[in-house]
């Protein structure tokens, strides 16, 4: 972003940055290692004061305090029902996760396709822990968290009804890594109950930090066997949900509609001279099975040679079976593939590396929540993000997905095709689960891309962003839905794009996540990610005082010859002129803001002449502003109207910043009135003076950690 004349510039650096950053950091202040040493020096078994075990814990509403469902429920530790109690039996297999009375399907079935990959296992369930050796009651599991690994302690004590564990159980009933698993994800988000229904590309994505995306079905799906073929050798977690239907209820075939099964397999076996492609599923009920074509009793299977029976059919009710994949497509509606981060995977096969920028933004109403039609008024306020493909795929992609990731498989390119780049757009909303007890929900989210000609990358310099924006053409956008993760495969021409993530209702508040995944190379920015000012900003030039104003100045100072701020207040309610709405009516100048003037301005708790001379020369200029952009002579600002006065002041303010202006500064009825907008400003030359003091000359850049940017930037 260009910033012409002389400026001073705050650049934020990440504190963070170096050796170990992808190390897990303790949920919660809490350091698995030392509790666990503590409680064996003190004898003790861990009690977690973050997580008590007891109604809270459980729920809110289905599972509150007063609930039916929670009516005899006891806390206690597997040694207390169980004899000889393990964390894990020999090997974790999927059969391993089977669930109880929770309807968290979708977080079972991701738990149950983790386990076929020991590698990714290991991450979230670290190995080291059990019952015997170094028992001290305390547990721990590692989850990706918006962009970062998270270290969720617990205490193994588990909510109990009747003898039998209320939620998920093993298999083997004297296994617990799942349970103890659930219990952190539900500390994880506040209860139990808030994991009642989801998406399995929310679990499968905390599982790995890898990337969710769903693929709709129809019953011609292109190339569907061979993504799932390769997605599982790539360690991809695969789900599926059967057709849905009001709550959960169970077909004449054995499937469950509406419920979220794992893939866990891919077979091709020949019949004669016809080829079957096979899938393996599971449900995580640990029982209730598809009871039609290659089900485990089918007769199908008798004309397979033995060692393919031996090799892929296991008789028994523990919830898997297999099934063609046209009666698969005839019974399910979506499949979830989340393909592992690059964090994951590590460098690309042919040692290019990959490419990955994630983005953390909110939007606020009034500020920067514009809705999702790129016709309306307030579109454009949507945080954007500027994203350049620099390099072309080397070959063109067949199926439904197209890139890299989960179909695996490239084809040749075809003469006089258009050269495209894959780029892999992520949007996820943060932390809405925990406000579920809250009564808050997923809001309907996606994203617009839009091709950004050469002539106008510099559109977002201009004050007339809004209707240039407006003239830009929509190259690609995913689908909007009620889901944590949205993601989608776009296929772009190289050049420049501007990415704009939504909310499908103007005013809608959340915290997002954007990630932005290639193997090639490529830039993205967030835009207006600058903080700088113009030093013309901070010092004004002299300004020769009005002999009537010089002489009321005197009147009121006295004979200290100095303004304490009740008499500022009076000066300038007579001085400043009237606002245009209202001729007749001088501004008012508040004595808060008056003191907060005599803070930048003056020294101590007075104001003398000279000091009153540049803070008179900057009211001027703020008040020509401020008239300049409240175009309505309403006597207030919108926010957008906001930030372009604060531009033509001579402040340049990255999304953060504005955002937190804008929430400080607004009434309630989200608008800036002529003496916030002076508040505002004064505070930002306070800022920027700061700053510049550690400057040569006043002038250049100044590199802050964010922590001393919010030491700096406090707005009290």
């Amino acid at each position: 972003m260009a910033c012409g004349g002389r400026r001073v510039t705050i650049q934020l650096v990440n504190e963070e940055a170096g050796p170990g950053t992808n190390s897990p950091k303790p949920f919660q202040g809490q350091n698995y290692k030392a509790i666990q040493a503590a409680c064996l020096d003190e004898g003790v078994l861990f009690q977690d004061p973050y997580f008590p075990a007891g109604p809270d814990a459980l729920g809110y509403d289905q599972l509150g305090p007063d609930s039916e469902k929670t009516k005899g429920v006891e806390w206690k530790r597997p040694y207390e029902f169980c004899t000889e109690p393990q964390f894990i039996c020999e090997d974790m297999s999927r059969t391993d996760v089977c669930q109880g009375s929770l309807g968290n399907c979708w977080f079972l079935a991701a738990a149950a396709s983790l386990t076929l990959y020991p590698r990714l296992l290991s991450r979230v369930v670290p190995p080291g822990q059990g019952f015997q050796d170094g028992y001290a009651g305390v547990f721990h599991f590692q989850l990706w968290q918006f962009g970062h690994w998270v270290d969720v302690v617990v205490d193994d004590r588990l909510p109990v009804r009747e003898g039998k564990l209320m939620f998920v159980r093993s298999d083997q009933r004297n296994e617990f890594w799942a349970p103890l698993l659930e219990k952190a994800y539900a500390k994880l988000h506040g209860s139990y109950e808030v994991m009642q229904g989801g998406h399995m590309n929310e679990a499968f994505v905390d599982f790995t930090g890898g990337v969710g995306e769903v693929l709709y079905l129809r019953q011609d799906t292109p190339g569907l066997f061979s993504v799932l073929r390769h997605a599982l050798a790539k360690e991809s977690l695969i789900g599926a949900t059967a057709l849905r239907n009001r709550g959960e209820c169970r077909t004449e075939d054995g499937l469950v509609k509406g419920h979220a099964y794992s893939i866990t397999g891919t077979h091709e076996v020949s019949l004669g001279f016809t080829k079957v492609r096979l899938l393996r599923l599971r449900n995580p009920w640990g029982r209730v099975e598809w009871t039609g074509a290659w089900s485990d009793r089918c007769p199908h299977w008798n004309a397979l040679l033995s060692e393919w029976q031996d090799a892929l059919l296991v008789k028994k009710e523990d919830g898997e079976f297999w099934m063609e994949l046209q009666d698969f497509l005839r019974h399910f509606d979506t499949v979830q593939i989340c393909s592992l981060s690059p964090e994951v995977l590590g460098p690309s096969p042919a040692g290019g590396g990959w490419h990955i920028h994630t983005f953390q933004g909110r939007w606020v109403r009034g500020f920067n929540s514009g809705g999702s039609q790129p016709g309306a008024e307030t579109f454009w306020t949507n945080p954007q993000f500027r994203l350049t493909l620099l390099e072309p795929d080397e070959e063109d992609e067949e199926g439904p997905w197209g890139g890299w990731g989960a179909a695996g498989t490239r084809a040749p390119a075809q003469g006089g095709r258009t050269p495209k780049c894959t780029v892999l757009l992520s949007l996820i909303q943060r932390n809405q689960r925990c406000l579920r007890a809250q009564g808050l929900r997923y809001l309907t989210v996606g994203f617009h891309v839009f091709q950004i000609p050469e002539e106008l990358l510099g559109l977002w310099d201009s004050p007339r962003s809004r209707a240039l924006l407006r003239g830009l053409l929509c190259a690609d956008r995913s689908r909007f839905c009620a889901r944590r993760d949205v993601s989608r495969r776009c296929r772009l021409r190289p050049g420049h794009y501007l990415v704009v993530p939504s909310a499908t209702c103007p005013g809608d508040e959340a915290d997002f996540t954007l990630r932005v995944f290639a193997e090639r190379r490529h830039t993205a920015v967030e835009i207006d990610d600058v903080i700088s000012a113009d030093l013309q900003a901070l010092v004004v030039p002299y300004v020769p005082l009005k002999l009537e104003l010089e002489l009321l100045f005197h009147q009121l100072a006295g004979e200290e010859e100095e303004l304490s701020a009740p008499q500022l207040q009076n000066l300038l309610s007579i001085a400043l002129e009237p606002a245009k709405a209202h001729a007749q009516t001088p501004r008012e100048i508040g004595l808060r803001t008056c003191e907060q003037l005599l803070q930048c301005f003056g020294h101590g708790p007075s104001l003398d002449l000279h000091h009153f001379q540049q803070l008179w020369g900057h009211l001027l200029k703020w008040q020509a502003t401020f008239d300049k952009f409240d175009e309505d002579a309403s006597g207030t600002m919108n926010s957008y109207e906001l930030r372009l006065a604060l531009k033509a002041a001579g402040f340049q303010l990255n999304n953060q910043l504005t955002q937190a202006l804008t929430s400080r500064y607004r009434d309630s009825r989200l608008r800036v009135d002529f003496e916030r907008f002076v508040s505002c400003v004064a505070q930002l030359v306070c800022l920027f003076r700061h700053c510049s003091q550690h400057l040569d000359g006043g002038e250049g850049g100044v590199c802050l950690t964010h922590r001393q940017w919010m030491e700096v930037a406090t707005f009290s």
